[in-house]
């Protein structure tokens, strides 16, 4: 392309000789020894770096299904196997200690349940006069307020509302010519949540703003006995009350059965046997029996039946790791293999034929991939084998075998084991609790404020004796520490001589800080204690420590991509600076060579007036 195409031609003065066109030629010739080198070092570069990209994700998807393999949590997996009765529901979660159990369930846990008398409207109203009552569950008292106008959806919206959820009152449509039923219900099952309606006598003192008796909840169908407290019984919030017991349905006479409500379900517990063990709990659904066990009891089981429970290792999605492994390693080799080709007859090699940081991985892995365990296990020994062709093939009927029949054999192989070595500092001396203890105690970074006061007392302000008080001032200082955000994996303790105790936990380091005055009061010292963190064993730990070194975070191949991206930008700034100069040098070129163009159109005018002149004197003298 011309350097300037608006000016005005340059050439017509030298004859064309100090042209545009010759500058652009020369120009181009220029470009192209000393631009057009670094544009195609700056795209085999791009390439580079494209073509890494795909390695590296290979690398890490491979590093993936190696990883799930020698992970503990493949191997923490369990399954729940239920036999018999089928009364029982188990679900585990991983790490739980394979078991088995038996389990009997003689009663479900309920809640307590009424359901009042029909009503042809959800807006009718209830009551015929302002009236108050009271329910109560799980040990409190709530009053519900209503009025003459309060329907019997309002009557739900304020035993919901007064009863803190406890209580769940809502509106059914059972059908017939009187549709609606309210229920109330507890919200959660137990003998502990029964519910229990009582009447309010006088609201002397209490917060009900209206009375009611033993007829008042007939409105819903509800009939109770007589009463049978008359000593001014009170409620929680100082009202007088009767409490009231419901009728039983053989009690009832015939005119109150004809639209009676009843009690559909009473709130007991549940009840069940474990292991011959007789259990209960306030819920069906049970989480604290076997800590990652939740039981969900089903039904009641007949004399003699009985759900066995088998947890045992979960094989589930091992095999689909293997096949991933195998995949992923495949299309790692293949893309490998592309990458670093050399064609002797054509000349054409790959993105990375014989560059060091790439063609030594296959190296590398076949190494290991090929080894032997310390027991002498090799991959060939679970259906893996390489081919020929440096491929991986899987012999599933193999693989299945090992895994069904030899499973420990399969994780001692393939599984790594994370080992702790936790650290204590211990203090030097028991500490002096007749005096004060105040001052900021660091533990790793975490600053805490201790205050004990020298004379301790209880939560009423009562003093305490010399031994309650040491005890309790005990106490203060590790609640403390406890408390402390950020010491998740520190626990504190006193030993038998009454020294202070600080243990880490999952291989964390302990360093404490703090004045040295208020340290010798604890009985510390400032000092730092290394914990550890260590994985052991597993043949593939070695093909995961490998995988580390080509693409962490300092591989070898993350360092190439480094160098990569550092050279491009070494190669575009050596570019551009290059075709700057270039233009320089020409755009000057072409502003001298208008000048030369000027200067030789001048003389060409001078040298055709000079030549007119000697023509015309010739012309005189003939």
């Amino acid at each position: 392309m011309a350097i300037n195409t608006e000016k005005s031609q340059l050439g017509v003065g030298s004859g064309n000789i100090l042209s545009w066109d010759t500058i652009d030629k020369l120009k181009e010739a220029d470009t192209k020894a000393m631009v057009k080198p670094l544009e195609t070092k700056i795209q085999d570069n791009l390439t580079k770096q494209k073509d890494l990209t795909a390695i590296t994700t290979l690398l890490s998807t491979f590093k993936g299904s190696v990883s799930n393999l020698t992970g503990d949590n493949t191997y923490l997996k369990r399954d729940a196997n239920a036999t018999g009765s089928n009364s029982v529901s188990v679900s585990v979660s991983a790490g739980v200690a394979e078991q088995n159990m038996n389990l009997s369930v003689q009663q479900l846990a309920s809640q307590d349940s009424f359901q009042s008398k029909t009503f042809g409207s959800r807006t009718e109203s209830v009551f015929d006069k302002d009236v108050s009552f009271g329910i109560s569950i799980g040990g409190k008292d709530y009053v519900i307020n209503a009025d003459s106008t309060t329907t019997l959806e309002q009557l739900a919206e304020k035993i919901n509302e007064a009863t803190e959820g406890k209580v769940q009152a809502k509106i059914l449509n059972v059908g017939g010519d009187e549709p609606f039923r309210m229920i109330i219900q507890s919200a959660q099952t137990g003998e502990a949540n029964k519910i229990d309606f009582y009447s309010i006598q006088s609201t002397t003192g209490g917060s009900a703003t209206n009375t009611s008796d033993d007829s008042t909840l007939k409105a819903l169908g509800f009939y109770f006995d007589k009463a049978s407290n008359t000593t001014g019984d009170k409620d929680s919030h100082g009202n007088t009350i009767m409490r009231l017991t419901l009728k039983q349905p053989d009690k009832l006479s015939e005119e109150e059965k004809k639209n009676a409500g009843s009690q559909i379900s009473t709130a007991q517990d549940a009840k069940f046997k474990y292991n011959g063990i007789d259990i209960t709990r306030s819920s069906n659904t049970i989480d604290d029996l076997i800590l990652g066990v939740n039981l969900t009891l089903n039904k009641v089981d007949k004399d003699g039946e009985t759900t066995n429970v088998n947890i045992t290792q979960s094989t589930e999605g091992i095999m689909e790791d293997i096949k991933a492994m195998v995949e992923s390693y495949n299309s790692l080799m293949n893309n490998i293999n592309e990458a670093t080709k050399y064609d002797s007859e054509t000349g054409l090699a790959g993105t990375f034929q014989g560059v060091r940081e790439i063609t030594s991985i296959t190296t590398e892995l076949n190494k290991i991939i090929n080894g032997v365990s310390k027991d002498g296990k090799s991959l060939a020994d679970f259906g893996i084998t390489l081919t020929k062709d440096g491929l991986l093939t899987l012999d599933s009927s193999i693989l299945n075998d090992m895994i069904n029949t030899k499973f420990d054999e399969f994780k001692n192989f393939f599984s790594s084991e994370t080992k702790f070595t936790n650290v204590t500092a211990v203090g030097d001396k028991k500490i002096e609790w007749s005096d004060e203890l105040k001052g900021k105690l660091t533990i790793n970074g975490v600053e805490i404020d201790i205050n004990i006061e020298k004379d301790f007392k209880d939560k009423d302000g009562k003093p305490l004796t010399n031994g309650e008080a040491e005890k309790a001032k005990k106490n203060a200082l590790l609640k403390a520490i406890a408390n402390a955000s950020g010491l998740s994996d520190i626990s504190a303790s006193f030993d038998k001589d009454g020294k202070l105790v600080l243990k880490g936990s999952g291989g964390t380091d302990i360093e404490i800080k703090g004045s040295s005055d208020f340290l010798e009061k604890l009985g510390l010292k400032e000092q730092k204690l290394d914990g550890k963190t260590e994985i052991i064993g597993g043949f593939f730990k070695g093909l995961n420590d490998t995988l580390n070194g080509l693409i962490g975070s300092e591989g070898s191949l993350t360092a190439y991509e480094e160098s990569l991206t550092s050279s491009h930008k070494s190669l575009t700034a050596s570019k551009e600076q290059r075709q700057k100069e270039l233009d320089a040098k020409y755009t000057t070129m072409a502003e001298k060579w208008s000048q030369y163009d000027t200067i030789i159109a001048k003389l060409e005018a001078q040298m055709n007036t000079v030549n007119s002149m000697i023509e015309a004197a010739n012309n005189a003298n003939k």
